[in-house]
């Protein structure tokens, strides 16, 4: 019944892929097309700690660069579509897998938004990502232990130089963790700002550790400088 339901449904309203919009079957997350664009934009985790000065996770998880096909996906999530979300959840589930099991995880969370910005879309991209890459890993989730203050500016309108200091608006909302590890989950890890405040927050509060994963990030090769410089 609910597959007839989908069908009929996608007459008026139909499915479309979220990082192009062309419409796709109604049991479709992504267009082929977008999904083969994807597979070209996969980097790793250590392509991003590789420019960094510190590398502050021994390990983490990252499924694409953060430019074209995946940056479309990641604005719409952002816009409250749920099939990047989806899909990027379960394929960056696959990379958790190996870097460590999940079995020894305790929980997923994820980085906040503001409780007003929250209540005004009615979600929160990065915990739309967080469940879909829990449910594929068959682990809980817990959305209880972090809050972000409310302020006027958002991150992405800051200079990297800039984001520690908005990193700060991040605090610790829950009880003793008591040796819980913990999978912490974003959008895009761009200069790790955010992941670190919220990693340090997590370790103060009795946290065993907390590993990261990322659909994105940005990595400042020769390509994705040049794609930059055009915009």
């Amino acid at each position: 019944m609910i597959p007839l339901l989908k069908r009929l449904l996608d007459i008026p309203y139909p499915n479309r892929c979220d990082c192009c919009y062309a419409r796709i079957p109604h049991d479709r997350l992504l267009c082929d097309a977008c999904i083969a664009a994807l597979d070209k934009e996969r980097i790793t985790y250590s392509d991003w700690a590789a420019e960094q000065s510190a590398q502050p996770w021994e390990n983490g998880s990252v499924l694409f660069s953060y430019r074209d096909t995946a940056r479309n996906g990641i604005i719409s999530m952002k816009e409250g579509e749920r099939g990047f979300a989806q899909y990027a959840g379960a394929q960056l589930a696959e990379v958790v897998k190996t870097v460590c099991e999940p079995d020894a995880i305790s929980f997923v969370t994820w980085v906040p938004v503001t409780r007003r910005r929250r209540l005004s879309q009615g979600y929160a991209h990065a915990e739309n990502l967080g469940k879909a890459l829990a449910k594929t890993l068959g682990i809980p989730t817990r959305r209880d232990l972090l809050t972000e203050q409310q302020g006027a500016l958002r991150q992405h309108d800051l200079p990297a130089d800039a984001r520690s200091v908005y990193a700060q608006r991040f605090r610790y909302s829950g009880g003793a963790l008591d040796g819980k590890r913990i999978l912490l989950v974003d959008d895009v890890l761009t200069t790790g700002s955010t992941l670190r405040r919220c990693t340090n927050l997590l370790l103060e509060a009795g946290a065993e550790s907390v590993s990261i994963a990322a659909a994105c990030a940005r990595v400042l090769g020769k390509k994705d400088a040049d794609h930059d410089a055009e915009r």
